[in-house]
């Protein structure tokens, strides 16, 4: 069960990372054409953000969720950082938010494939084994 749950959590996080940018640049663009979105702190009960009609709903719930999950990447980032080390998050950023090939990343850090798929693994389970 905490083997499945690891892998979730994992691939949560690849996915995230994988539109991390995007999300973030969206959110950019959202808070510059909707000043007020940019103000507004995230809300587990959007009914009541008093936002005008200009801003609408659908912006609210959008900004909110690319907000919440470029959080989630931002707060495993800094769980890597502390847990594993800034190296581990460097190559972990190449990887998965730069979406580098393995090749590269490894030949740029002076390791093997298989040793960065090794590190990749053995930090990511330090991160995600314990549930998060």
């Amino acid at each position: 069960m905490a083997k499945e749950g690891y892998k979730q959590q994992a691939n949560a996080f690849k996915n995230s990372c994988r539109v991390y940018l995007k999300e973030k640049e969206q959110i950019r663009k959202l808070e510059e054409k909707y000043p007020a979105l940019a103000e507004t702190e995230v809300s587990e009960d959007t009914f009541r953000i008093d936002l005008t009609e200009e801003n609408g709903r659908g912006n609210l719930e959008l900004c909110q969720f690319l907000k919440d999950d470029c959080r989630f990447v931002e707060e495993t980032f800094q769980k890597i950082s502390e847990r594993c080390g800034n190296n581990a998050k460097v190559l972990i950023w190449a990887l998965f938010v730069e979406n580098r090939i393995q090749t590269d990343v490894a030949e740029e850090f002076g390791l093997t494939r298989r040793q960065l798929q090794y590190s990749v693994d053995k930090w990511m389970k330090e991160v995600f084994a314990d549930g998060g």
